[in-house]
């Protein structure tokens, strides 16, 4: 089992090298060697190389885009301001000519609105011939936030608190968040001038929809107030939030958006799906057989469990194989344990796979962290629950108290990568060697 560990543990640290946000985004830039000129992924435009390029963004993931920016057209950049975690914005105080400002996460605080309206106007200050590149990553929606009307930071904390514990897919929670905010849902697009904007995102958001990663600050939106109250109604969290933000969506129509006259164009660089392509070619350079799930999961974190079982059953072939698994779940927290959705992942695949013998399951969060704790997931075998009875530790009461790290924590089977500064979801990897 041990050889299985090391091999996963390779997979996954080749695969997140090979992820760098700051490759991935140097690697959508394209440069002619003979005059300079460059285009953007799958854009077709070709931009000389004198274009002058601004540079807004925000993401746990930001800082590390706007490195990988740089190193393609760090001579082009005029100007810029990114919003990054506040540990990450103190390290990297400037990237050539690209400010990086602090914000918080989960939950927007005092430096996330500070940063936000200094990025708003950096935003608006950018010149009409300008070439403005949007770099967005996950954790973007809390790192960069304006209250909408007169609704203050400590309402839209309460709102976001609720919503992390409700349950709620991402899609819905993005939903409220987009109008609550003056930034989100197309918002922030409408405040540039420049004729050309290029948004490269990082997907954490299962279906990679731009509309809601992040909120969709650059996307247009279709969503109404209407929709964000259906879905506190739908959660029953309507009676925990602040009554001023209730009485907002009541009484809020439409929110005005600038207008964007310019052309826009919206890349996703990096997803789930990327990460899993990746991990698959190091799966096979390490002799197993590859099955990758073509979808991404979005589901309570129980059905993720009971589908990720049914999947290997359908697809085993008894060979030495890897099956790879990508997506996010969620999960209706109802204990005060430590853990995260894959540690919680992990123990439910430990309690399914008992049967199996030369069978390892790793789960992860791709940013490395994992739910409020600093470990990135957790490794799960066939023994697993028969060696923490062994401690005296169970899984069915470590499963109801949603306090899986200290389940695995007594095994050591807990998996460390310190923050990846990426964010691409959560990623399984099973690895059965026949």
């Amino acid at each position: 089992m041990d050889s299985l560990r090391e091999t996963a543990t390779r997979i996954l640290r080749k695969t997140l090298a090979e992820m760098a946000p700051d490759k991935l985004v140097s690697g959508a830039v394209a440069t002619d060697p003979e005059n300079g000129a460059f285009r953007i992924g799958s854009l077709e435009t070709s931009f000389p190389a004198d274009t002058p390029v601004y540079v807004l963004g925000a993401g746990k993931a930001a800082a590390a885009m706007a490195k990988g920016l740089h190193e393609a057209l760090g001579g082009s950049i005029r100007d810029g301001l990114i919003i990054a975690p506040a540990a990450v914005a103190a390290e990297n105080g400037r990237i050539g000519a690209i400010q990086v400002f602090p914000g918080s996460h989960p939950q927007p605080d005092e430096d996330t609105i500070a940063s936000t309206l200094e990025l708003v106007s950096v935003a608006r200050s950018i010149p009409k011939d300008a070439l403005t590149i949007v770099l967005i990553s996950g954790g973007a929606s809390a790192l960069m936030e304006l209250p909408a009307g007169k609704l203050t930071l400590d309402q839209l904390r309460t709102v976001y608190h609720e919503l992390l514990r409700s349950g709620a897919p991402i899609q819905e929670m993005n939903t409220v968040r987009k109008q609550l905010s003056a930034v989100k849902g197309g918002r922030l697009l409408g405040m540039i001038p420049s004729k050309q904007v290029v948004s490269l995102l990082i997907s954490d958001v299962p279906g990679d929809d731009p509309a809601f990663i992040a909120s969709g600050p650059t996307t247009p939106d279709d969503t109404t107030p209407q929709d964000a109250l259906h879905v506190l109604e739908k959660y029953g969290i309507t009676d925990n939030i602040p009554r001023e933000v209730t009485e907002y969506l009541s009484t809020a129509s439409e929110q005005k958006r600038g207008t964007y006259t310019g052309a826009h164009h919206t890349e996703i660089v990096g997803s789930s799906g990327i990460f899993a392509k990746v991990a698959a070619g190091f799966c096979e350079e390490e002799g197993f057989e590859t099955w990758t799930d073509p979808n991404q999961y979005d589901a309570l974190i129980e059905e993720v469990s009971d589908y990720i079982i049914g999947q290997v059953r359908e697809n085993r072939k008894r060979t030495r194989e890897a099956f790879l698994f990508h997506g996010e779940s969620t999960v209706q927290v109802s204990g005060d344990g430590r853990g995260g959705r894959n540690q919680h992942l992990a123990l439910l695949l430990a309690t399914k796979i008992t049967r199996r013998k030369r069978t390892l399951v790793m789960s992860v969060g791709t940013d490395g962290g994992d739910g409020n704790t600093d470990v990135a997931g957790a490794f799960a075998a066939p023994d697993s629950v028969e060696r923490a009875e062994a401690f005296g530790v169970s899984a069915e009461k470590h499963l109801k108290e949603f306090d899986a790290y200290h389940f695995f924590k007594s095994l050591g089977d807990l998996i460390f990568t310190g923050p990846t500064g990426n964010n691409v979801m959560d990623f399984q990897l099973i690895l059965i060697d026949s």
